[in-house]
This record gives structure tokens, sequence and C-alpha cells, in this order.
């Protein structure tokens, strides 16, 4: 870029006209509103009192929150989340940045697991919003392109229109303006079937501002004059023809056609009642009237004017415009040759346009700097050069960029169509295929299930088979001890007590004699004698009629393989029996999964537990078996830790036999496993 040496205040005035038309139109802003949605009564009135504008900021967030509360504890329905996106939205509105943040991603997370894809939309057409408020254009074309994708896909319509407008209005913030009157016209083919004069004239007005910034000043009119008709549509215009009236009046303007301009920029303030229905707007025309008559070369009451909107803007806080008015007190300053006056304003804009990252009017600040502080001249043209130059390659590259994400978006859609045909077709050839297939699939499907049948019986007959050789390996143990007890009560009592009688019957008849001592010492021993032959018949009848209870078969295969399980790691055991519990009316079935249950247990407690005690309770109670095992080790964390093996294959056993089956343990606190069968249920499918 070379320097540019203004000779005359006219060659200022044009490159102060370039840089700040765009300024000073009515430029359009993304298009926000949403459709009404179904909330909560208290939520509701709580959003109505934070939208309320005559009410303070602060209370209005204040209600904002109340209704964020109070929406929380409702439960995840659509209505809820309905609520976050207008608390959303109205977060965005009140320039609340992190509380919009948090409660828009709250309705993305919900918006999916509610699989509402019209809610994913609306919040990404927030994101949008607020992007594109903040100036993060690049973010903001993103989600845009998301929203457009999923509505489009929606066939909403107007929705899919609104995404196109926003798209285009946000191309044109970098000067993409071909792409962007590309997306506008779609826009309003969309519109034009709906009917739909208010987002029309929004169209249309874009358009007009587009080619004002191409000096299509021709077509920039004819658009603006479209504006218009659409506006003409409307009951409630609100202030939207006076915005229109003024980008007209600027188009003529920047072509120094002043008569026309202020001509137009009077016509838009013949509203009387402009100033109270929307005071930024009335300011923004009173500060471009007057600087159009600058302009023009009338200075008549042009100070007063400006300082009046100048006034105005300042008590609304509103920065870019008060930077704007003050640029143009610098140029009417100079143009009095009132420079110190003029460099004070130019001064003042430059420092606000900084302030809120305004570029357009940095650039113009720095051009009148330039001029009126000679001394500093090259170093103002130097910043000048330098973020222009930013300004620039920052275009370029979001160019880049939306070019790569239209690009990327309009190849998958492209692809989505292409496999939407293709699966069309596939079903359509492919239907009868499916039916053999399926039929196929339903025969081995079949086949495979009888297949299982067969397996998980001849797994319950051979379990029943080791169940049954280990009844018959202890009842043979039990039957050589029976033996040998019937042995031992016949020899004591035909052997023994026979010969202990015969002994005591011939002691009776001797007839001893001597002292009467000797004669009561003899009657003694033949009593003792006589009481162990009553001992020794009393113990061969015990023996003899000793029978084996209920529990002592299961009972005592549980107690053999406690005790080899206790072996490997020392610990100590105990097993316990209620006189509930009988083992006869209890199905093999049962006892079979409480062996296997048990031994897989203990294999547990010896691998993991470190257990020094373990104790194991039979019970019965209402028709249901209850098996505790209980050990002191090391315990574990269950809601950390995952079930291993040996636990799976206990609960597999479980709930085969329609059991229940719950683990208690805690670190350093030993675990305690609590089964509960109930006894009346023959379940085959034993594993």
């Amino acid at each position: 870029m070379k320097l540019v040496i203004f000779k005359n205040l006219r060659h200022l005035h044009y490159l102060l006209l370039l840089t700040l038309s765009i300024n000073c139109t009515n430029t359009n802003i993304a298009i926000d509103e949403k459709e009404n949605y179904s909330l909560n009564k208290d939520v509701l009135i709580l959003v109505k009192n934070s939208k309320n504008k005559k009410l303070s900021p602060e209370y209005r967030k204040s209600n904002l929150y109340k209704a964020y509360n109070f929406n929380a504890n409702q439960k995840n329905d659509s209505i809820k989340n309905n609520a976050l996106l207008k608390i959303s939205y109205q977060a965005y509105k009140l320039n609340d940045s992190l509380f919009f943040l948090k409660t828009n991603k709250e309705a993305y997370k919900l918006s999916l697991k509610l699989k509402d894809n019209f809610s994913i939309a609306d919040t990404y057409w927030n994101n949008g919003l607020f992007f594109f408020k903040n100036e993060v254009l690049d973010s903001a074309y993103i989600y845009y392109y998301k929203s457009f994708n999923i509505y489009n896909s929606l066939k909403n319509q107007k929705n899919s229109g609104i995404m196109l407008y926003n798209i285009a209005l946000t191309q044109s913030r970098l000067k993409s303006f071909t792409n962007s009157e590309t997306n506008i016209f779609k826009a309003i083919t969309i519109f034009k079937e709906l009917k739909n004069h208010k987002l029309l004239y929004q169209c249309y007005n874009h358009l007009g501002n587009i080619h004002q910034e191409l000096k299509n000043f021709k077509k920039s009119i004819e658009f603006h004059e479209k504006a218009l008709i659409n506006l003409s549509q409307l009951k409630n215009k609100k202030t939207y023809t006076e915005g229109v009236y003024n980008n007209i009046a600027l188009t003529y303007q920047i072509q120094g056609k002043y008569t026309e301009a202020i001509f137009n920029f009077k016509k838009a303030l013949k509203n009387d009642s402009l100033y109270f229905k929307n005071i930024k707007r009335y300011a923004r025309l009173k500060d471009n009237l007057a600087y159009t008559r600058l302009l023009s070369g009338d200075t008549l009451g042009v100070e007063n004017e400006l300082l009046a909107t100048l006034k105005i803007r300042d008590s609304l806080n509103n920065i870019s415009g008060v930077a704007i008015n003050s640029l143009h007190l610098a140029e009417y300053y100079l143009m009095v040759k009132d420079t110190i006056k003029a460099f004070s304003y130019a001064k003042n804009a430059y420092k606000l346009a900084n302030s809120v990252n305004n570029n357009r009017d940095i650039l113009a600040s720095l051009s009148l700097l330039s001029i009126l502080d000679k001394e500093n001249s090259n170093y103002y043209f130097k910043a000048y050069q330098k973020l222009t130059d930013e300004l620039q390659l920052k275009e370029r590259n979001l160019r880049n960029k939306f070019a790569r994400i239209r690009f990327e978006t309009d190849e998958h859609i492209e692809e989505a169509n292409k496999q939407s045909s293709e699966k069309i077709m596939a079903i359509a050839i492919g239907s009868s295929i499916i039916i053999i297939l399926s039929l196929l699939y339903y025969a081995r499907h079949q086949r495979g299930k009888n297949r299982e049948l067969k397996l998980e019986t001849e797994q319950q007959n051979a379990n029943e088979k080791v169940y049954s050789l280990l009844l018959k390996q202890q009842s043979k143990l039990e039957e050589g001890r029976v033996n040998e007890r019937h042995r031992i009560s016949q020899e004591l009592h035909d052997g023994v007590l026979g010969k202990i009688f015969a002994t005591r019957m011939r002691l009776d008849f001797l007839d001893i004699e001597g002292a009467d001592e000797t004669q009561q010492k003899y009657q003694l021993y033949l009593g003792e004698l006589q009481g162990i032959e009553k001992e020794i018949r009393v113990i061969s009848h015990e023996l003899k009629n000793e029978l084996l209870n209920d529990k002592s078969d299961f009972t005592q295969i549980i107690e053999h393989l406690v005790a080899e399980q206790s072996g490997v790691l020392n610990f100590m055991h105990q097993i316990e029996e209620d006189d509930t519990v009988h083992w006869s009316m209890i199905t093999n079935n049962i006892k079979i999964n409480c062996y296997r249950i048990t031994q897989e247990a203990l294999q547990n407690i010896n691998k993991h537990s470190k257990a020094t005690n373990v104790s194991i309770l039979f019970s019965s109670k209402n028709n249901i078996l209850s098996l505790n095992i209980k050990d002191d080790g090391i315990g574990f964390d269950t809601k950390k830790q995952n079930p291993g093996i040996g636990l799976q294959n206990i609960s597999d056993r479980v709930k085969n036999l329609n059991g229940t089956f719950v683990v208690t343990s805690s670190l350093g606190q030993g675990s305690l496993l609590c089964i509960h069968i109930p006894i009346t249920v023959l379940d085959t499918n034993l594993t």
C-alpha cells in the first residue's frame, strides 16, 4: 500500500465515506426471532420478567436465574428442554455470556438425550447468534451451517431460510459478497413461497447493502425499494421503513448526490414518534443528515446537531455511535480549521473504537489523525497499514475456511443423498433376499436353540451323575460306618456282655464264706458287674439304633469341600445349618448348584480375600433356601470394581434357579455373599 497524501478535504471526505458508510448504514443483524416454546407456568412468568426492558438488567437476570433453578428440578422432558432453550436465548439477549454458554450446552446435551433434532438445531442457532455478536465469525458460520442442515433435513423451510440469511450476513462481514448474495437469493426463494414479507424485507435490505459495498449503486437502491414494497405489506412496520430510507440516503451520499441523500434522511425523520419508538435509529438519522449537510458545504447549525446526537448516543452508552459522531465532529472542526478540537475528537474516536474492537472506526480515526497530527503522521499511517493488512489476511483466511466448510458440507450432503438413493434401490432389490435370509436365519437359529437345549440337558444329566456319584461315595462310607457299628454292637452284646453275664452268674452261685466285710465287698463287686452289663447293653443299643439324619449326606459333602479349601490358606471355618433345612425335600439340581456356588466362593476367597475366618450358613424360610458365605478378608469396592468371572458364574447359577444374589463388601471389612433360592422351583437350565 502506498502512502496516501490528502491534497484537500474532498479526498479525505471520500476516503472517510468509504470507511464509515457501512457503520452509518442500517446494517442488518442476524435474525434471532424464535418460535414460541411450551413452558412450565412458573418458568414462563420468570422468563417474561427477564424480557421486560422496563426492569433493571440486574432484576431481569435474577428472574432468569430463578427460572433456571426452578427448571433444574423438573423431569428431563421436552418441556424442560424448551425452558432451557428459552433461558439460554434470554441469557444471550441480556449479554450474560457465561450463563448463556452454560445453559445452551445443557440444552444441547438434553436435546441429544431426547433425540430432538429440532432442539439441537436451535442450540446451534443460539451458538451462531452468540459468536456472530462477538465477531467470532468462523464459529458463527459453522453453527449456522449445522443448524441449516438439520432444519433442511426436517423440511422446516422458514428456519432453513433464516439460517441461509444469517450465513449470508456472516459472509458479507468478510466481504465475501458473491457467496453472500447467492445464499440471500436462496433464502428469498423460500420466503416468497411462504409469503413472509418481513423476512423478504430483511433479505432485500441486505442485498441493497451488499451492492452499496460493491459500488453498484443503482442495484442497491432497487433492492432497498423492494424492501420498502415488502414492508408495505406489514401491519406492524415498527421503524423498519425509516431504516431503509437511511440506507437509500447513504447510497446517494456515497455517490456525492447530497440533495437526494438529504431528501431521504428528512423523509425518514418525518415520523414524529421515531424518537420515542427507536431513539437509537433517530440519533443515527440525525447524525447522518448533519454529516451529509457538512459534505455538501452547508455548515449552518451542523455543529449543534452533531453535538446533540453525540449527547443522545452517549446517554445510551452506544460506544460505536459515539465513535462515529466523534469522527464527524472531527471532520467538521477540521473543515472550520479548529485543529485542536478536531484532533481531540479524532483521538477520542480512536480510543472508543479500540475499546469495542471496531476496526472500521479505528481505520477512519487513524486516517484523520494522520492528517491532524503532522509530527506523528508516519506512526498513524503505519498503524493504518498494519491493521489493514491484518484484516485483509484474516478475511482471506476466513473466506478460505468458509469455502472449505461449505465444500465439505455440500460434499457430505451430496454423499448422503447418493447413499439415500442407493439405499432405496437396495431395499427394493433386496427385499426378497432379506426374506429368504430371514427364513434361513430362523431355521438356523431354531437348530442352534435345539442344540443348546440338548447341551443343557446333557450338562444337567452330567451334573446329576456327578452329584449321584458323590452321594454313592458318601453312602458307601456311611454304610461301612453303620456296618462297623452293628458289628461292634453285636460283639459287645453277644460276646462281651454274654461273657460278663455268665461270669456274674457263676460268681452269684458261689457260696462265699467269710467275715461280714468280705461278704459286703462280694455283693458290691457283683453289683458293679451288673452295672457294667447295663452300660454295655445301652451302648450296644445306641450303636445299633443310630440312624443317618437328613443332613448327614449333603452337609458332610459341604464339610469335606470346605476342609479341602481351608487347607490352602489355612483359614478357620464354621458351617451352620438351621433345623428348618430338610435336604431330603430339596432337589438335586439345587444341591448341585449350592455345592458349585460354595466351591466358587471358596476359590475366590483363596485367590483374593486373604481371609482368616470363613462362615457358611444354610437356612430356610417360606420355601426359600438361603446361603450366606462370609469372610473377614481385605474386601473390595463393589461400586468401582467390575465383577470377576467367579462372581459372574455364581450370578448365572443363581439366575438359572430363579434366585437372587447380593454381594456386600468394602475395603478392609471383608465380604458377604447372600443367595436366596426358591426351593419349590425345578429349574432344568443348569449351567
